[in-house]
C-alpha cells in the first residue's frame, strides 16, 4: 500500500518537473530562436504532451469517458472505474455523518478546483500541439523551404516524421475527453503519413534485405494508428454520424483543434450507417499488417537482432488489437 503511494508520488512530481522543464524550455526558444523554429515546434508539443500526460496521471478517467466505457461495454465485466463508481454510490446511500459531510463538502470543493485546472491544462495542452502542428506543417509543405538547400531538406524530412507523432496525440486528448469524432479525425490525418513512411523506408530497402529495429518500429506505429482509428470509430455514439468539430476548409492559421463548439456543427466523418463497416475496415488492416510485422520479428530474431524495448511495444499492440476485436464482437452481437 504505502509502496505504491510513494510510486505514483513521485511519478507525479517527475511529471510536474517535466511540464516546468518544457515551460521554461519553450520560453527560452521563444526568446533566442525563430518562433517558427523545428526546436520551438519540438518545445511545444513536448509541453503540450507533458501537460496531458500529467492529467491523465491524476485523473485517467473522466466521468463522461467513464459513461461512455460502461454504454459500449455492456456485456463486458465491470471495469475498474465502474467499480469505484459503484462503491461511491453504495458509500452515499448509507447514513451521513455530520463530520464525514462536512469533509465531504470540502472534498467535493477541492475535487471542482482540479476539474477547471484539468480542464485548463487540457485546453493549453490543445493550444501547444496545435502550433506545434502548425510549425512542423510549415517546415513540411512550405515552397520557399522545399527549393532551399540539403539542411533545410533534412528539416522538411524531420518535420514529416514529427506531424504524426503531434496529430496522434492530439487523437488522443480527444479520446480521452470523450470528443471520439474528432479522435478519428486526427488519427485519420495521421494515416498518410504513417503510410508514406513506411512505404518510403521499404522502398529504401534493397532485395530481400531485412528490416532494421528503426523501420520495424515505424511499421508498428502504422499498425498502431490504424487500431487507433477503429477503437475511436466504436466508441462513438451508436446511431449517430461521426462527426468533428474541425472543418478543414475553416481552419485559421493551420490550427487544427477546437476546444468549444457542438459537435452537431461540425464535419460528418463518416455516416452512422458506415461507421461499424469502417471500424472493421480499419481494424483488419491493422491486424494484417501486424502479421507481417509479427513475420519481421522472426527474421529478426533468427538473425539474433537486439530489439529493445520495441518487442515490448509490439507485445502492447497485440494485446490493443485483441481488445479492439473484442469491442467489436460485442458491438456487433447486441445488434
Amino acid at each position: 500500500g504505502g509502496g505504491g503511494t510513494t510510486n505514483n508520488s513521485n511519478s507525479s512530481d517527475s511529471l510536474e518537473g517535466a511540464i516546468d522543464i518544457f515551460a521554461s524550455l519553450l520560453e527560452e526558444t521563444r526568446t533566442t530562436c525563430c518562433e517558427t523554429s523545428l526546436t520551438a515546434a519540438l518545445c511545444y508539443y513536448e509541453y503540450g504532451n507533458a501537460l496531458f500526460r500529467a492529467v491523465v496521471r491524476r485523473k485517467p478517467l473522466d466521468s463522461e469517458h467513464e459513461k461512455r466505457e460502461e454504454d459500449r461495454k455492456p456485456a463486458a465485466k465491470p471495469s475498474a472505474s465502474t467499480a469505484r463508481k459503484r462503491s461511491l454510490d453504495d458509500d452515499n446511500a448509507k447514513e451521513p455523518d455530520p463530520a464525514v459531510s462536512n469533509k465531504k463538502a470540502r472534498m467535493d470543493n477541492n475535487d471542482d478546483d482540479e476539474d477547471d485546472n484539468d480542464k485548463d491544462d487540457i485546453d493549453l495542452a490543445l493550444d501547444m500541439l496545435s502550433t506545434s502542428f502548425s510549425i512542423f506543417d510549415w517546415h513540411s509543405t512550405d515552397d520557399d523551404v522545399n527549393t532551399k538547400t540539403e539542411p533545410d531538406q533534412e528539416g522538411k524530412q524531420y518535420s514529416l516524421s514529427q506531424i504524426p507523432r503531434v496529430l496522434s496525440t492530439i487523437g488522443d486528448i480527444h479520446s480521452y475527453c470523450g470528443k471520439y469524432g474528432d479522435a478519428v479525425d486526427a488519427y485519420c490525418r495521421a494515416l498518410p503519413y504513417r503510410e508514406n513512411a513506411a512505404e518510403e523506408r521499404q522502398q529504401a530497402k534493397g532485395k530481400g534485405e531485412s528490416l532494421s529495429v528503426d523501420d520495424l518500429k515505424g511499421q508498428r506505429l502504422l499498425v498502431e494508428t490504424y487500431a487507433l482509428v477503429a477503437e475511436a470509430l466504436l466508441a462513438c455514439k451508436e446511431g449517430e454520424d461521426v462527426v468533428c468539430a474541425n472543418d478543414e476548409e475553416n481552419e485559421e492559421d493551420g490550427n487544427i483543434v477546437e476546444k468549444s463548439g457542438k459537435n452537431t456543427e461540425g464535419k460528418v466523418l463518416v455516416a452512422a450507417k458506415d461507421r461499424i463497416d469502417f471500424a472493421k475496415s480499419h481494424y483488419d488492416t491493422a491486424r494484417e499488417k501486424l502479421q507481417d510485422i509479427v513475420y519481421q520479428m522472426g527474421k529478426m530474431a533468427a538473425a539474433k537482432i537486439d530489439l529493445g524495448d520495441e518487442k515490448k511495444d509490439i507485445g502492447y499492440l497485440v494485446m490493443m488489437l485483441v481488445g479492439i476485436g473484442n469491442i467489436y464482437t460485442r458491438t456487433t452481437e447486441d445488434k
